[in-house]
């Protein structure tokens, strides 16, 4: 196995709850049902740093609903022991052990780690170096929250907030 030299990293939406899906996977409440357009939030610049991406099943069956798939060209790895597709934008890697090695195989740099599940595994294992987090003004009471029970403390450095369109706050972490 190849020796790691990527970087995981975070760029997610939540609730100010810490939610970042409804218990049954609806993300209406992201926008807030609005008409306007939502800004980008840094999405676009943040994908162009990115070569691999790395989510879990539920993720995917939920971006597999947006009509439009948004990480263009970039590897995707799905985590899931049951996924069988025949979709050619992803790769179905079936543990955790087998998504890191075909990181380090691949000569990844900048990985991209999305999914509630998928991002408590790889902060246990202290593989992601930053968390981008966009609180989004609404409480949403019952979901899937992001953080869950860690193994120890996770010191975080704060490294920049701002305010976006609609009152969300992102604000950029390193970890350590």
């Amino acid at each position: 196995m190849a020796e790691r030299k990527w970087q995981g990293h975070v760029f997610i939406g939540m609730s100010v709850d810490g939610m970042i899906a409804r218990t049954d996977d609806d993300l209406d409440w992201l926008t807030g049902g609005s008409e306007e357009t939502p800004e980008d939030a840094g999405f676009t610049a943040f994908m162009e740093l990115v070569d691999h991406m790395v989510m879990g099943r539920s993720t995917y069956d939920i971006v597999q609903s947006f009509g439009e798939w948004p990480y263009g060209d970039t590897k995707v790895l799905v985590l899931s022991t049951t996924l069988k597709t025949g979709d050619s934008r992803v790769e179905v890697v079936r543990s955790f052990e087998e998504a890191v090695a075909r990181l380090n195989d691949d000569g990844a740099r900048h990985v991209y780690v999305d999914g509630g599940r998928t991002v408590r595994t790889f902060l246990a294992a202290g593989l992601i170096s930053t968390l981008t987090l966009t609180r989004v003004p609404v409480l949403i009471g019952e979901g899937k929250p992001l953080f869950g029970a860690i193994p120890a403390d996770i010191p975080l450095r704060h490294l920049e907030t701002r305010t976006l369109n609609g009152g969300a706050v992102q604000t950029r972490y390193a970890i350590g």
